[in-house]
């Protein structure tokens, strides 16, 4: 006989597998949605998704609020959600000249689930939007550009961008986003763009509009400037190509870009000591394969807020050398007065292989970090010492007194010297720091002995050109080790004194790999 509840049962049982396991797979990608969102972007948008993470204090514009639902970057018209697509692209490839770094390093399966997660945290229903439909682009003439740019006066481009694109229109220091936050017009002749430089991408933000911004959509442009609907995509394309026009950017801005985020330390000789790995001018750098790494301020300026800085690797059996160089209109070395600020430079390398938070890591990612700075590089090839002489040559002393007791000069009470602090030192024989870190505000330096990183910093008037050299392996666990088998996870960092950059407040790429080549 059979029993009947028992086949009842495992038919049962049966039926509810398909479920289970789809219950199961769900649940899995919930729980790795959430490690994610915690690991790439809770620090700066909060864990709670409202802008207020622990980071937000660093940057400017500050962090989406991804619990209002409004997104600037999209394919949709005015007041709509964005596409999935959309959000996965802004992830990708992040948002030049912000905070807002690319994730292209991570799966697209990866992505995708942050895109759940922000769908989550904005109760967003996107179902069936619909795309702005995106005509022929219509080829660039001089009869086109020169409608552009009446199109660009007529509906008052012009009066936050400026009549030469540059951002500094009448009304740009007036205005501010959905947050109440001051909000800066882009500056055209840059030809960096927040949703990507294409004559599309554009076309998109033009007829679209940038929701939780003053840029409001132009997709009536025909029926703004009193012309028939026939014409409506004709005036969109010319006001395009006229806002390209504005551009005066380099040729190679684009170019050399790291193929799949790769970068490659090319082998040389043996017998290469470290300080021709240091000259910059070295023949021997002309082997190396030059890298273009595009860099964002964390707090916007009116002035540069993305870069390019061009970085090369080369190596022998017993040392790495990593060159990094950049534009820089300014030498700035002095660190006397509080009004001074340094030009500086730092290379970040994660420990354990993970390309956690590019702001110096966290907690279980620890960062191993080489830190130079134009102030030590100054006071190592002048061999001159820390002193505040240096910005007030004429000032009067108590040390120019002689009856002064000397053990009460300027120099006998130096708390920082005397306890060791590696940035009181009165001399300096080495412009780089090496340090570690567990995110913002844990900068920890390595003792005066275990600081092994050599570097040299060159300016020639409009660039800098900075070294790094260190032997490949260390005994160290707080610090990287080179193999030809693993490649490295590595991020780049500039300061520039001119527009008073200092501790967080610079400007950062996102993490590549560097791999050591034959």
């Amino acid at each position: 006989m059979f029993n009947k509840n028992k086949i009842n049962t495992q038919r049962i049982i049966l039926r509810s597998l398909p479920i289970l396991f789809t219950l199961s797979f769900l649940l899995a990608q919930n729980k790795e949605s959430e490690i994610l969102y915690k690991e790439y972007c809770s620090g700066c948008h909060g864990i709670d998704g409202n802008g207020n993470g622990d980071y937000s204090y660093l940057l400017y514009p500050k962090p989406r609020d991804l619990t209002n639902g409004v997104f600037k970057i999209k394919s949709t018209s005015a007041g709509n959600p964005p596409t999935d697509q959309d959000l996965f692209t802004t992830i990708h490839d992040g948002m030049p000249g912000t905070a807002m770094p690319p994730f292209n390093f991570l799966q697209k399966h990866e992505i995708k689930s942050l895109v759940d997660i922000v769908k989550k945290f904005s109760s967003m229903n996107n179902k069936g939007v619909q795309k702005i439909s995106v005509p022929d682009e219509l080829p660039v003439t001089n009869e086109l550009i020169e409608l552009g740019r009446s199109i660009y006066t007529e509906v008052g481009c012009n009066m936050c961008h400026g009549n030469t694109g540059k951002g500094d229109g009448l009304s740009s220091q007036k205005l501010v986003d959905s947050q109440g936050y001051p909000i800066i017009p882009k500056d055209f002749t840059s030809g960096v763009y927040l949703g990507g430089g294409t004559n599309r991408d554009l076309y998109l933000r033009f007829v679209g509009g940038m929701d939780g911004t003053p840029m409001p959509s132009y997709g009536n442009l025909a029926e703004v400037l009193g012309k028939p609907k026939s014409e409506e995509n004709k005036l969109a394309w010319a006001l395009v190509h006229y806002v390209k026009s504005l551009e005066t950017k380099p040729d190679n801005i684009l170019q050399n870009q790291a193929k799949d985020r790769k970068l490659a330390a090319v082998k040389t000789s043996r017998f290469v000591k470290p300080d021709q790995f240091m000259d910059a001018s070295f023949s021997l750098w002309n082997r190396a394969k030059t890298y273009s790494i595009p860099i964002s301020r964390l707090w916007q300026s009116d002035n540069v807020n993305y870069q390019m800085v061009n970085v090369q690797a080369l190596y022998n059996s017993k040392y790495i050398a990593i060159k990094m160089e950049w534009e820089d209109q300014s030498q700035d070395q002095e660190l006397y007065r509080v009004q001074d600020f340094q030009d500086g430079a730092a290379i970040q390398f994660s420990l354990d292989g993970t390309k956690g938070f590019h702001g110096m890591g966290s907690e279980d990612h620890p960062t191993d970090i080489w830190f130079w700075k134009a102030e030590w590089q100054m006071r190592t090839n002048e061999k001159t010492e820390s002193d505040i002489v240096l910005a007030y040559a004429n000032r009067i002393s108590d040390s120019n007194v002689n009856t002064y007791p000397t053990l009460m000069n300027d120099m006998a009470y130096l708390s920082g010297r005397d306890a060791g602090n590696i940035n009181s030192e009165l001399g300096k024989t080495s412009p780089v720091e090496n340090v570690t870190a567990v995110g913002p505000q844990t900068v920890t330096p390595f003792s005066e002995n275990e600081q092994k990183v050599m570097g040299n910093g060159t300016w020639d008037g409009q660039k800098w050109q900075v070294v790094f050299v260190r032997k490949l392996q260390s005994d160290s666990e707080q610090k990287v080790n080179f193999k030809k088998d693993k490649s490295s996870p590595i991020a780049f960092a500039i300061w520039n004194g001119s527009e008073k950059d200092r501790n967080g407040q610079k400007m950062v790429s996102t993490w590549y790999e560097l791999e050591l080549k034959d």
